[in-house]
Formats: C-alpha cells, sequence, structure tokens
C-alpha cells in the first residue's frame, strides 16, 4: 500500500471475473462438509492448515502466533467451495467480524485480482475497508506449493507479499470479497478435476492437501 494514491482506481475492479468460489466459516469444518454433501452432494473436499506469518486487521497487525484456520475446499458442480475454521476467536480477523462464533454461514466472495497492493491501493481510492491481510507463513506456503505441484521459487520469492485480503463491501453491495491472484486457480481447477473421478464415496471424500 502506497501513503499517498495518485492513481484514478475508480473502474479497478472493473470486468473482473470472480473465482467461482464460495467462503464460509463454520465450528466444525468437516461437519460442514459433511451436511453440505448430504443436502448438495457436493465433494471431494481437500482439506488442510492455514497459518500466516504476518496477520493485519484494519491496518494494525495481530497477533498470530498458534492462530489455524483449519481449511477444506470442495467442489460443489462447476463451482466450488471453502469453509474455514478459526481456532481461537480472539483474535480479530473477518470470520470474528462477518460471523457469530459457533454458528455456521457464509463469509465472502473470492475475486481475482492481478496485484493485491493494487487492490488495497483500489480500496483507500474508493474508501472500501479492507478488514484483513494475510502474509504467508513460508513453511506452511511451501508445504501446500509441493502437494499441489506450484513453483516453490515463486512462493519463496513471494513471501514477504501479500497472500490474500478480504475487504468490506456489505455497505455497497452487502457481502465482503476476498481478493487473490490468478495463480490461486490451480486449486479451484485440481477439487474440480478430482471431483470428475470420484466415485462418490465417503471413504474417498476427504484428501489431505499438505
Amino acid at each position: 500500500m502506497t501513503e499517498i494514491v495518485t492513481r484514478n482506481y475508480e473502474n479497478f475492479f472493473h470486468g473482473g471475473d470472480w473465482v467461482h468460489q464460495l467462503g464460509f466459516c463454520a465450528p466444525d469444518w468437516k461437519q460442514f462438509m459433511l451436511e453440505h454433501h448430504r443436502l448438495f452432494g457436493s465433494g471431494p473436499y481437500f482439506y488442510t492448515t492455514n497459518t500466516f506469518g504476518k496477520l493485519l486487521y484494519h491496518g494494525e497487525e495481530v497477533n498470530c502466533s498458534g492462530l489455524e484456520f483449519r481449511a477444506s475446499y470442495g467442489a460443489w458442480g462447476s463451482h466450488s467451495i471453502e469453509v474455514v475454521e478459526q481456532n481461537d476467536w480472539s483474535v480479530p480477523t473477518m470470520f470474528t467480524e462477518l460471523n457469530e462464533e459457533g454458528v455456521p454461514g457464509l463469509n465472502h466472495i473470492h475475486m481475482f485480482v492481478e496485484s493485491l497492493e493494487e487492490a488495497q491501493d483500489a480500496c483507500d481510492f474508493l474508501k472500501i475497508p479492507v478488514i484483513t491481510v494475510g502474509y504467508p507463513d513460508l513453511e506452511n506456503a511451501l508445504e501446500k506449493a509441493r502437494a499441489t505441484g506450484a513453483d516453490e521459487a515463486a512462493v519463496r520469492a513471494n513471501a514477504d507479499k501479500p497472500s490474500f485480503m478480504v475487504a468490506d463491501f456489505r455497505k455497497q453491495v452487502g457481502y465482503a470479497v476476498q481478493f487473490i491472484t490468478p495463480s490461486a486457480k490451480r486449486l479451484h481447477d485440481a477439487i474440480i478435476g478430482v471431483k470428475a473421478r470420484w466415485d462418490g464415496s465417503e471413504d474417498h471424500m476427504f484428501i489431505k492437501l499438505g
């Protein structure tokens, strides 16, 4: 983020594609996915634990030591869903701000941007509050890269850059948006690809991701 925004970002988000993924929060990620499968036939699901090297909440760094986001990603038709279980509710994040503790609910949609730094500047220009910005925990990120076949050198090169940000568009359109770069499409494509080969059984419903 720059101190002074000089570019006109009025149309920055025009033409951007959302990632065909909805983000949920739940007190028990596995129970959520089992219920989602029962109701909608979604699946299979990749699951993992995400940690971050640095986490900002409304621009202020919070203590994310020991903070874990137990996450699962699954296919839902031609789209995908994400559900996250935050282990420590005392740390302020987009989940504690937008969701009720102990109650499953929608948290955000995902949208591609080429640059998270520019997305931050655009939000500043448009006066859109940024709730959370996450920076990689390098070892955690490398583990995911090995599991998905991502470029480890690129992960190391981006270790000091934000990996995601969530902006609060509730005042304008009623929901939050998580911005990610196009490289994240690899996970969505993997989810849809596994769905085509899944036999539908619970024995093969959950797949560990790093």
